[in-house]
């Protein structure tokens, strides 16, 4: 009653205030809304950079996850998950300081062999024109013709770089922080967030393992396939002496994350400085070691590695790729074949659902039943909801993963 009665006497203050005062807030609520709205793009663009950190910061979660799990099983970290992931991530810092300690000398010294490559370049562009032009093909091949063209454009990348590093060093900060508390805390969130779906937790409990493991899978598969790729690049581009080896055996890890279209274009510049810098014989042998790594690529560690995860065809996986990047830039690229995959999931989920068979949600995200898989989970979630944090639990683990 008595809310009611400061709600009224509210009202009635604020229909004696003078005319002026009034017409002021009015201005200024006025004034607000179009400020929000002549700076919702910028506001868009920053809510999605902070979306985005919170999306690589899970997946790194999801990766890490069937490690930390592994240690927590552990006599040593019983009941100490947190000591688990704070040593697991100095393990793993040391080790990428200690990659960046080897492979920097060496890309330093080939970086600064650039003005060769493009001298080599613009000679081998000459010759294939004259060989052109020899047989009347009107065609003109063209190339920057000063030694400074293609070294500024790299200049100019690499101090692109550097105005950005404190940036991505404070997002790099932010998304290992978010990734520490997802794998201390992520069962007590998952928890919680169950609790949203009441009546309707098998549902939650399906995204739950769809998500879990059609991303998680992809992520450790990628991950494998990129440094398995760079290093076969980079020590097979050595053996037969091509230069800017170890800078191509980095180029193609970053590359492999693209899907499909990645590896073939970090080989492919290998080939192609194999042939202008050795001639026909050295570039020839780096087609064929290109050509295998293709062809381990796609049948020995796409399949094992990755394809549990997606099992969608490679057209589609395609046209994934092309529609997340005309969409979403390098960013799209990434993310559209797990998206891809993740719809395959939930649609043939559906489709089953109407059609009145296996429910979906004791379906795998690799199309095939695991009975035990949901209930377990579950089982397990609830269990977390009932009794706080589980010191002395592994986290829920998604169906496909050990």
């Amino acid at each position: 009653m008595a809310e009611h009665e400061r709600g009224n006497a509210l009202i009635r203050s604020w229909r004696h205030l003078e005319r002026p005062v009034q017409i002021l807030v009015y201005l200024l609520i006025a004034l607000s809304a179009v400020l929000i709205y002549h700076q919702s793009e910028y506001l868009v663009v920053h809510l999605f950079n902070v979306f985005l950190l919170f999306v690589f910061a899970a997946i790194i979660a999801l990766l890490l996850t069937p490690l930390i799990d592994a240690m927590e099983r552990l006599a040593i970290f019983k009941s100490r998950r947190v000591f688990a992931v704070l040593l697991l991530y100095v393990v793993i810092i040391g080790i990428i300081a200690g990659l960046i300690v080897l492979v920097t000398p060496a890309l330093i010294y080939q970086a600064k062999q650039l003005p060769a490559l493009e001298s080599r370049a613009i000679a081998f562009v000459a010759y294939l024109q004259n060989a052109i032009d020899s047989t009347g093909i009107p065609l003109k091949l063209s190339l920057p013709t000063s030694t400074g063209g293609i070294s500024t454009a790299v200049l100019g990348s690499v101090l692109g770089i550097l105005t950005g590093t404190l940036g991505t060093l404070i997002s790099v900060l932010l998304v290992i922080v978010i990734s520490i508390y997802l794998l201390v805390e992520g069962r007590m969130l998952i928890a919680s967030m169950r609790k949203l779906f009441a009546g309707r937790e098998e549902v939650y409990d399906f995204i739950l393992v769809a998500v879990g493991t059609t991303i998680g899978q992809y992520a450790r598969g990628q991950l494998a396939m990129s440094l398995v790729m760079g290093t076969y690049t980079g020590i097979a581009m050595t053996i037969i002496g091509v230069p800017y080896a170890v800078v191509l055996g980095v180029l193609t890890f970053f590359l492999e994350f693209l899907p499909l279209i990645g590896a073939p274009i970090g080989m492919g510049l290998a080939v192609v400085i194999a042939l202008v810098f050795k001639g026909p014989f050295i570039g020839l042998l780096a087609l064929l070691i290109a050509l295998g790594g293709h062809a381990i690529e796609a049948y020995i560690l796409g399949p094992r590695v990755t394809g549990s995860a997606t099992r969608i065809h490679p057209l589609v996986a395609m046209a994934a790729l092309l529609v997340g990047a005309e969409l979403g830039g390098i960013l799209g690229a990434l993310f559209g074949v797990p998206i891809a995959a993740l719809l395959n999931v939930f649609l043939g989920a559906l489709y089953r659902s109407q059609r009145g068979e296996d429910t979906p949600l004791s379906a795998s995200p690799s199309g095939e039943v695991h009975a035990e898989a949901l209930p377990r989970l579950s089982e397990e979630i609830s269990e977390a909801a009932e009794e706080g944090p589980l010191e002395d639990k592994p986290v829920p683990h998604t169906a496909g993963e050990g």
